[in-house]
């Protein structure tokens, strides 16, 4: 083709350094765009044109230009900025979002975790695209598998309280009541002191519960025993009458002969001569509660020396002492809580999410799924920050965070762009450069022509 080649060729370099400054602007434009990968452009030459060949065999060949060889994504990991959104999330490490298209039911990748909530309840996208990932157990063990992650009709069941610590401080100067005394919840003058808390039955509903302490004396070994009783409003109970404190159970009093406690009681208390918890006889207090399921409570008043009512031994000084002064509450905790609603989400960075109720319960519900390519940087681009499976990437393999060699999640970040602006300045120059160089050489090629369209003249 003679000199007419080398437009061709000029022309060629035009139009893959135009190309090349595209990339360059599409990498300058998405600056600020949420888990974006910048990308670099990659030259080759095109097949030379033999001229000819010597008697050495040695090929005499001119190049045909220049094209895009490649246009390579940079798979660097982009700066984090903290949020105030509890659904934001970023990758810190290998892997991205698995999100499915409701419309299509496509499975797209993106590292982009600026997640919300939908009308249902979904953890979505800014396009509508459902966050997959797996729900958890009670301890938050993913199980079953990969689905859409959603919080809809989610709620907390109330939980009847079965366990009640009590920590009171029983006066040791407190005398021993008349001989013949026996308790009556109505009555002040048949036991020492009372306190009072609420306990929950199987549909959450909040019971008062008063508990009466009543000294009874010294045993044999110069320990102190109390008996304890509980009572309620009759109206809380099955077959009760409102306004009347009825006793729950039927415990049986310690007996007391000569003023010596020979025999403690079904439900007493022994304390050593430092005040110490030495015997715990506390059997579980049974309760009939109206419109609900019968309630079974523990009574634990503390690790005793000797025998406690939960097995489990100590030094008796952690919850119910008796001690000089004025009786105290100290403690009382029962378990056990109301139903509840699901209130606010809370991320981890094993990506569990976490359920926050108005009922104060935790549970986790979701861990988000992460997917992993044999090769990430092939995928296709799908728009919206968004990525799609191709040939060359592989089938991705879906992982907890943190595990398998997973990245883990940054709650309340987002991944920015990986974009170096003073490296795509840099480039764009080299690029202009190249693009003024090229349009030369066919301007030289265009003089050249003109100079031998002169010869005929």
């Amino acid at each position: 083709m003679g000199i007419y080649n080398a437009l061709y060729i000029g022309s060629s370099g035009l139009t893959s350094f135009g190309e090349a400054i595209r990339i360059v602007s599409d990498n300058i434009a998405n600056v600020n765009t949420l888990g974006y990968k910048s990308q670099n452009v990659n030259f080759a030459d095109t097949l030379s044109q033999t001229i000819n060949v010597t008697r050495s065999n040695i090929a005499n060949q001119v190049g045909n230009g220049v094209r895009i060889g490649a246009i390579t994504r940079d798979q660097a990991q982009g700066s984090i900025q903290n949020t105030s959104s509890a659904t934001d999330m970023a990758v810190n490490g290998k892997g991205l979002f698995a999100l499915r298209d409701p419309a299509s039911n496509e499975m797209l990748y993106s590292r982009a975790g600026a997640f919300l909530l939908d009308k249902n309840y979904n953890l979505i996208n800014g396009s509508g695209l459902v966050v997959q990932g797996w729900e958890t157990d009670i301890n938050g063990n993913a199980i079953g598998n990969v689905r859409d992650v959603s919080f809809s009709n989610l709620a907390s069941s109330a939980l009847a309280t079965s366990n009640l610590d009590v920590g009171v401080s029983l006066d040791s100067n407190s005398k021993v009541l008349p001989a013949g005394t026996v308790f009556n919840p109505s009555d002040p003058a048949t036991f020492h002191y009372k306190t009072e808390v609420k306990v929950y039955d199987s549909l959450g509903q909040l019971h008062p519960v008063t508990m009466y302490f009543t000294k009874m004396g010294v045993n044999a070994a110069g320990n102190t025993l109390w008996d304890y009783h509980v009572a309620v409003d009759g109206g809380e109970l099955q077959g009760g009458t409102p306004g009347v404190l009825t006793e729950i159970g039927a415990p049986t009093a310690s007996t007391v002969v000569g003023g010596v406690v020979t025999a403690p009681g079904t439900q007493t208390l022994e304390f050593g001569q430092s005040g110490e918890l030495i015997n715990e006889f506390a059997p579980p207090s049974n309760f009939a509660w109206n419109n609900a399921a019968p309630g079974i409570i523990s009574m634990n008043f503390g690790n005793a020396v000797t025998t406690d009512a939960q097995g489990v031994t100590g030094k008796g000084l952690d919850l119910t002492v008796q001690m000089a002064g004025s009786f105290a509450t100290r403690l009382m905790s029962p378990d056990g809580f109301a139903a509840g609603f699901l209130d606010h989400l809370e991320t981890d960075s094993t990506g569990r999410i976490f359920g926050v109720f108005t009922n104060g319960q935790r549970r986790s519900l979701f861990q988000v799924a992460l997917a992993n390519f044999p090769s990430d940087s092939t995928l296709s681009k799908a728009g919206g920050n968004m990525m799609r499976e191709t040939i060359s990437s592989g089938t991705p393999v879906l992982e907890r965070p943190g595990n398998g060699g997973m990245g883990s999640i940054t709650p309340y970040g987002l991944e920015q762009s990986n974009v170096d602006l003073a490296n795509e300045f840099v480039k764009m120059i080299v690029i202009q450069r190249g693009y003024e160089a090229n349009s030369k050489t066919i301007l030289t090629t265009d003089q050249m022509l003109s100079a031998l369209m002169q010869v005929k003249r």
